[in-house]
């Protein structure tokens, strides 16, 4: 998707976003549900459409998830397809995923991805720790980069705006805002969780991650 950064006069009630769209200035809205802050500006957590409640001051952003199958019209992924995904088990060498979305439009049916602990990063492949990169329920943007055995999509991570998009924290259940490329945390208690992140269109760069280059 192309980068933007909207002011609440151009966010569109009913407008389709999905993971990790940037939607609006976050000093000109409250956030709400399907929603985070990273840096000056507001994003998607999950794929759906945009509630933008105008009477609250400031006025409230949410995105109430798609319906599965609902309005589906994406075809089956293709090497180089961007993908969203969500992580359904992983063990030390692989996470199984369900691709959910192809270039950010549903699937009629969710079909199966796989993200091999080599495909994770770019960097210090030997060193990646599968759990301390995604878990169970969260959701990844990926890309495909191979169409493997029994109809399952070979993913990557490996670049800087690929990764985690949305995560809960496993103490609370709430959603987790991103704070470095390598790890999430809980709103409510501050607990912080691995993860390889997402870096969002149009978010700097957190001093941290930029002494270590890009984390993906």
């Amino acid at each position: 998707y192309s980068p933007r950064a909207l002011g609440m006069a151009e966010l569109v009630d009913g407008e389709r976003v999905w993971p990790g769209m940037p939607l609006a200035h976050a000093g000109d809205i409250t956030a709400g549900e399907g929603t985070y802050v990273w840096g000056a500006q507001l994003h998607a957590a999950v794929a759906g459409t945009v509630v933008l409640d105008r009477d609250s001051s400031p006025p409230t952003v949410c995105v109430r998830p798609s319906a599965p199958g609902a309005s589906a019209s994406a075809q089956p992924p293709a090497v180089g397809d961007l993908v969203t995904c969500r992580v359904a088990r992983l063990n030390p060498r692989i996470a199984s995923l369900d691709i959910l979305c192809v270039g950010g439009v549903p699937l009629r049916e969710a079909c199966t991805g796989l993200l091999r602990r080599e495909d994770v990063r770019a960097f210090e492949k030997d060193k990646v720790e599968m759990y301390s990169s995604c878990r169970p329920g969260d959701v990844v943007q990926a890309r495909v980069i191979s169409l493997g055995d029994s109809r399952a999509y070979y993913v990557t991570t490996a670049s800087d705006e690929l990764g985690v998009v949305f995560a809960q924290s496993a103490e609370e259940g709430t959603t987790m805002v991103p704070v470095s490329f390598e790890e999430m945390m809980c709103p409510v208690t501050h607990t912080r969780e691995p993860r390889k992140v997402a870096k969002p269109v149009g978010a700097a760069v957190h001093a941290e991650d930029s002494e270590k280059g890009t984390g993906a």
